[in-house]
Parts: C-alpha cells; structure tokens; sequence
C-alpha cells in the first residue's frame, strides 16, 4: 500500500502538471502558427532530451537494459499520441482538445480490465457512457461527423491511457528520471526521422512562436513528464489519470482567455458531461487486485505481477 503522505505529494506534483500541460494546449496552438506538427515534435524534444541527458548523466549512464526496454514502450506509445494530439489540433481548438483528451481519465479502468481480466464493475460503463454522451455533443458536428482534429485527440486519448499504465509499472522497478527521458528522446527522434519527408521546413518564425516552444520544452516537458514518471511511483494510474484529467479545465480556460476561443451551449453542456464522469470515476472505490497477467499485456507477452491499488477510506 502507498503511503497517504506520498500519495499526497504526487499527487499535488501531478496537478502542477496538469496546469502546465492545460496551458501547453495553448502554447501549442500558438506555435503551430510557424511550425508544422512534425517539425514542432522535433524541436520541442530533441532539446528537451538533450538537457535532461546532460542534467541527469550519471542515472543516464546506470540505466539498465531491462529499464531501456521499457523506456522505448512508453516513448513510442507517447509519440503516437503526441503526432495525434498535435496534428489534431490544427484542426480543431486548444480548449476543445483539451476536454476531448482527458478521456483517457475513463479509458484507464476499462484498459487495466482488458489486462488484468478483472471486471472493473458496472459503475465504470455507467461513467464512459455519460463521458461517451459528452464527447459527442462536444465533437458532432451538425451532420453529426466527427471533424479530423477530433478524432485525432480522441486517439491521442487512448494512446495517453496506455502510457499511463506502462509508466505505472516501469516505475515499479526502475528509475524512473532515465525513463522519462528515454521517453522524450524516442519522441523527438519519431518526429525527426518523419518531418523531412512529409513536412517542409519552417523558415519563416515569430517571436511569439519561439516563446511557446520554449514553454513546451522546460514546462510542457522537461518538468511535466519528468515529474510525471517521478510521481507515479508514489500514486496510483488512476489517480494519475484523473489528476492529469483537470488540463481540461485549465486548457478551456487558457483557450478562452488567451486564444478568445468560444464555446457553444451544446459544447459547454459535453464539458460538463466530461466532467461529471471524471468525478464519478473518482467517487467509484476500488478493490485491492493481485494477480499475474501472461501473454499480450504491456510488456509483450512476459508475466508480470499487477496490482490495483485500492484509495481505502483509511488513508
């Protein structure tokens, strides 16, 4: 059982990276005005890993195969929602991405079923349907189609969920600064390899771009996912999950103030649907689990002992 006091801790740690990466959303926008998608990726963390590689050499260097192996799953579960979510948001608006992804906050249960084969019980359907109901009056468009931008933050969404649940138990028995920067280096180098052949390089920046790279790359990413990966060890994936779920809020409100974006009252009432299953999803308790997962879990097919920690009214 997590101590209450750490739990505590990391969760307070992973609400800071909610903030940040609610206001990411925004920074992100702002940038895509200069960079395309891919090229943003790169830039964003080709240095991130680069600083942190230097920052943390000597825990660099004791990394362990087994650990590295696990660093490159999460990287490469966490590039594909970020070539979702940031191409995804060409097309659509920071406030409304940011509601559209914090799905993974009711993904995540329904995942651990799928690989635990533990029934999560009945209240866990009951909080994706009203999450269900509110992501489609907030994507439906009139002819009732899902616009591109969101059915790639949809994506993005299910990929986040799963690297929530590898990082959980890599964290278990690794360090977990080199697997966050493990993570931000396969990233960066995906979007590199991919940029030259279906992007043209950005020649033409402003200021206001440079300054919004700069924000995704020391908060967005040096702080958020290190901190992320750093907190996990102590918290639990759901209450990661539903923690991290509040860039939604700060994502629409950052939108609002600083983008002027504007919702519609079809599209306010889908927010608040979103937000009423992530709190059922958080008031649903939760049965201590122990169990050994063989063959097609995240960790390709080798047996690994899963636990679901309980948030017990004791602590």
């Amino acid at each position: 059982m997590i101590p209450k006091r750490s739990m505590l801790l990391a969760d307070t740690a992973l609400l800071g990276v909610a903030l940040f990466w609610g206001v990411g959303y925004v920074a992100v926008k702002a940038a895509l005005d200069s960079f395309t998608p891919l090229w943003l990726i790169a830039f964003r963390f080709i240095p991130s890993f680069l600083f942190l590689s230097v920052i943390f050499r000597r825990r660099m260097a004791a990394l362990t195969l087994s650990a590295a192996r696990s660093g490159l799953l999460a990287g490469c579960i966490l590039a594909m929602s970020f070539l979702a979510s940031t191409t995804g948001l060409v097309f659509t608006t920071a406030g409304k991405q940011a509601f559209i992804t914090t799905a993974y906050v009711v993904l995540v249960p329904l995942l651990l079923w799928v690989e635990t084969r533990r029934f999560p019980g009945f209240g866990a359907f009951f909080t994706a349907f009203i999450c269900f109901a509110g992501m489609s009056l907030l994507t439906l468009q009139v002819d009732f189609s899902i616009g591109l931008g969101d059915g790639l933050s949809l994506l993005s969404a299910l990929f986040l969920a799963l690297h929530m649940l590898v990082v959980e138990r890599s964290v278990r028995d690794h360090d977990p600064v080199p697997l966050a920067v493990i993570q931000i280096g396969v990233v960066g180098l995906a979007a590199l390899c991919l940029a030259p052949f279906l992007e043209r390089f950005p020649l033409q920046t402003t200021p206001a771009a440079w300054a919004a790279l700069a924000y995704n790359i020391f908060l967005g990413t040096v702080f958020a996912l290190v901190t992320q990966n750093v907190a996990q060890r102590h918290t639990t994936s759901t209450h990661t999950a539903l923690i991290l779920s509040l860039e939604g809020v700060f994502g629409a409100v950052a939108g609002a103030i600083v983008l002027g974006e504007i919702f519609t009252g079809k599209m306010i009432v889908g927010c608040v649907l979103i937000f009423v299953s992530i709190l059922i999803t958080e008031l649903l308790p939760l049965k201590p689990v122990s169990g050994v997962v063989t063959g097609g879990n995240l960790h390709g097919g080798v047996p690994v002992e899963t636990e679901v920690l309980a948030e017990m009214e004791a602590e």
